[in-house]
């Protein structure tokens, strides 16, 4: 179950939707205009993926060590 919601979160994030809509008319323009092999398309989004999942884990610490440093906070 761990890994659907973890597949839930990446899905809901407005950033990761934003960058596969901004991805999605990119594509559609590639087809349109510049037929390129299906791999090269397939690959292009398995980085966007990557790409995703390695920000959402960065934001994600980042925002983890700002709570830790604002719970350590000596008055």
């Amino acid at each position: 179950m761990k890994i659907f919601n973890a597949l839930k979160i990446y899905l809901t994030d407005w950033k990761n939707l934003l960058a596969h809509g901004l991805v999605g008319v990119v594509l559609l323009c590639i087809a349109l205009f510049a037929p390129v092999h299906w791999i090269y398309r397939v690959l292009f989004l398995i980085l966007v993926v990557v790409f995703n999942v390695i920000r959402m884990r960065y934001s994600k610490n980042k925002k983890n060590k700002k709570d830790n440093d604002d719970n350590n906070v000596s008055p």
